[in-house]
């Protein structure tokens, strides 16, 4: 498929109205179930892969970087959404690239392996475009998930298990899992507090035991101690004395396209805490989940206020000795 004829098709799907999502599927390769869609509400463009029952996707494949986010969904299917829509142009050749790449291979782990090998090339050429920099919003996003991290490991002296539980860098709905528990991270400016959910299926409490909110307000300052950078280097300090756990919590910031040689630009950006609050999702909090919606309708995103959700307010206390008790 030409890169021209990849344009068309997402300059032809943006144009449609509505929340919902549209896709196309790739008809030259007949081998895999393969698409081509737009998510209306964000105008973002994706690529993605149906996946067989019982395809294994190995972690190491879903390394998200700036301006793309690769994970599998729930529905069984491998997903490449572009983030940046700055980056619309080399996107579409990546795309292309991948096509190419697949076009020759007849069963999924194959395509799989090809799909990993391009995105590792691929990653390269966008950070060389974008600077090789977090966007603004990815910084705030891990700065809440590292103070998260801290926390816990604050708590308890199982830190092994705590950077286990830490799995937003491979892709996955909510940020930590401790069993049949979870949390999912929530950051937002004081300016204009709201809790953003990305999916239909980061709020299905079904799936959980426990199902935690924790929401971060914050002010961004342009000077300041308490930066991105600042907040990694301790969290390593606290792990300082086991560098098995160093090198893991530096793996996943690599997944998640923290480039090493660069982290001190993350220092430019100070974050004051105002105010962390846990929520505790139930059948009765706002949300919308699959089970709620059209199976035609997929990749929902929406908003949440958090003025309105004071009755599912719990203290740390109660996150802390139900997630570090989870088997």
């Amino acid at each position: 498929m030409e890169v021209t004829n990849l344009k068309e098709i997402w300059s032809s799907q943006i144009i449609n109205s509505g929340t919902g999502v549209v896709k196309e599927r790739i008809d030259n390769l007949n081998h895999f179930n393969c698409y081509l869609g737009t998510i209306l509400a964000s105008k973002a463009k994706f690529f993605s892969v149906e996946l067989p029952e019982g395809a294994i996707v190995k972690q190491s494949y879903l390394k998200r970087f700036t301006g793309v986010e690769i994970q599998v969904l729930p529905s069984n299917e491998l997903i490449l959404i572009l983030q940046e829509n700055e980056l619309s142009d080399i996107f579409v050749m990546f795309i292309d690239d991948i096509i190419r790449s697949i076009s020759t291979v007849y069963n999924i782990d194959d395509a799989l392996l090809r799909i990993s090998q391009r995105v590792l090339y691929w990653k390269r050429l966008f950070g060389k475009f974008s600077g090789e920099m977090l966007t603004p919003q990815q910084q705030r996003g891990l700065y809440g998930e590292l103070l998260i991290l801290e926390f816990l490991l604050k708590e308890t002296k199982k830190h092994t298990k705590v950077i286990e539980s830490w799995q937003a860098p491979a892709g996955t709905n909510q940020d930590f899992y401790f069993g049949a528990s979870a949390i999912e991270v929530k950051t937002s400016k004081l300016n204009n507090p709201a809790i953003k959910i990305s999916n239909e299926y980061q709020l299905d409490s079904s799936l959980f035991n426990n199902l935690f909110i924790a929401f971060i307000r914050l002010a961004e300052l342009p000077s300041g101690a308490d930066t991105l950078t600042n907040k990694i280097n301790e969290v390593r300090d606290i792990l300082k004395s086991d560098p098995l756990l160093i090198n893991e919590f530096n793996l996943k910031l690599s997944f998640l396209g923290l480039n090493p040689e660069i982290e001190n630009e993350y220092n430019k950006t100070s974050y004051n805490i105002r105010k962390v609050t846990y929520l505790q999702v139930s059948d009765k909090f706002p949300k919308i989940i699959s089970s709620m919606v059209d199976k035609a309708i997929s990749h929902i995103s929406y908003e949440i206020s958090p003025n309105d959700c004071v009755e599912f307010e719990i203290t740390s206390e109660t996150v802390i000795k139900e997630i570090l008790n989870a088997e």
